[in-house]
Protein backbone atom coordinates (compact mmCIF):
# COMPACT_ATOMS: atom_id res chain seq x y z
CA UNK A 1 0.00 0.00 0.00
CA UNK A 2 1.30 3.45 -0.41
CA UNK A 3 1.03 5.54 1.79
CA UNK A 4 2.02 9.23 1.81
CA UNK A 5 3.70 11.18 4.16
CA UNK A 6 3.42 14.70 5.61
CA UNK A 7 6.28 17.33 6.09
CA UNK A 8 6.72 15.76 9.40
CA UNK A 9 7.45 12.60 8.24
CA UNK A 10 4.65 10.59 9.92
CA UNK A 11 2.38 8.43 7.46
CA UNK A 12 -1.18 9.70 6.81
CA UNK A 13 -2.76 6.64 7.30
CA UNK A 14 -1.34 6.33 11.00
CA UNK A 15 -2.66 10.05 11.35
CA UNK A 16 -5.97 9.34 10.29
CA UNK A 17 -6.05 6.30 12.54
CA UNK A 18 -4.56 7.89 15.20
CA UNK A 19 -6.88 10.91 15.28
CA UNK A 20 -10.45 8.55 14.82
CA UNK A 21 -8.88 6.33 17.52
CA UNK A 22 -8.52 9.68 20.13
CA UNK A 23 -12.08 11.02 19.04
CA UNK A 24 -13.65 7.57 19.87
CA UNK A 25 -11.93 7.52 22.82
CA UNK A 26 -12.87 11.03 23.77
CA UNK A 27 -16.44 10.40 22.60
CA UNK A 28 -16.92 7.66 24.66
CA UNK A 29 -15.82 9.50 27.92
CA UNK A 30 -18.39 12.61 27.22
CA UNK A 31 -21.11 10.10 26.09
CA UNK A 32 -22.21 8.94 29.50
CA UNK A 33 -22.80 12.32 31.09
CA UNK A 34 -24.59 14.07 28.34
CA UNK A 35 -27.60 11.65 27.89
CA UNK A 36 -29.05 9.21 30.53
CA UNK A 37 -30.48 7.22 27.04
CA UNK A 38 -28.01 4.81 25.31
CA UNK A 39 -29.32 4.42 21.96
CA UNK A 40 -29.17 8.51 21.32
CA UNK A 41 -25.75 8.75 22.90
CA UNK A 42 -24.22 5.72 20.46
CA UNK A 43 -26.25 7.69 17.28
CA UNK A 44 -24.71 10.80 18.22
CA UNK A 45 -21.27 9.55 18.74
CA UNK A 46 -21.62 7.22 15.29
CA UNK A 47 -23.34 10.38 13.35
CA UNK A 48 -20.06 12.80 14.31
CA UNK A 49 -17.46 10.23 14.17
CA UNK A 50 -16.39 10.80 11.16
CA UNK A 51 -16.67 14.96 10.57
CA UNK A 52 -14.94 15.23 14.28
CA UNK A 53 -12.17 13.03 12.79
CA UNK A 54 -11.73 14.54 9.40
CA UNK A 55 -11.25 17.51 11.68
CA UNK A 56 -9.19 16.52 14.06
CA UNK A 57 -7.21 14.95 11.78
CA UNK A 58 -6.55 18.43 9.57
CA UNK A 59 -6.07 20.35 12.74
CA UNK A 60 -3.22 17.83 13.65
CA UNK A 61 -1.26 18.18 10.10
CA UNK A 62 -1.45 21.85 10.77
CA UNK A 63 -0.10 21.83 13.87
CA UNK A 64 2.56 18.96 12.00
CA UNK A 65 1.63 16.23 14.67
CA UNK A 66 4.28 13.64 15.43
CA UNK A 67 3.82 10.27 16.22
CA UNK A 68 5.71 9.31 19.11
CA UNK A 69 5.98 7.88 21.78
CA UNK A 70 4.25 10.58 24.28
CA UNK A 71 0.83 10.75 21.89
CA UNK A 72 0.86 6.60 21.59
CA UNK A 73 0.89 6.90 25.63
CA UNK A 74 -1.51 9.43 25.37
CA UNK A 75 -4.00 7.39 23.35
CA UNK A 76 -3.08 4.64 25.91
CA UNK A 77 -4.16 6.10 29.05
CA UNK A 78 -6.94 7.37 26.84
CA UNK A 79 -8.41 4.06 26.46
CA UNK A 80 -7.78 2.84 29.61
CA UNK A 81 -9.79 5.70 31.34
CA UNK A 82 -12.87 4.55 28.77
CA UNK A 83 -12.27 1.00 29.88
CA UNK A 84 -12.35 2.54 33.46
CA UNK A 85 -15.34 4.98 33.12
CA UNK A 86 -17.56 2.17 31.53
CA UNK A 87 -16.68 -0.57 33.79
CA UNK A 88 -18.00 1.44 37.14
Amino acid sequence: MLATTDQTGSRLDKILLYHFLMVTALALLITPFITQDKTFGLMLLISMQISLTCISSLIGLNMEHRLNRGAATLLFSAWMLVWLVHLI
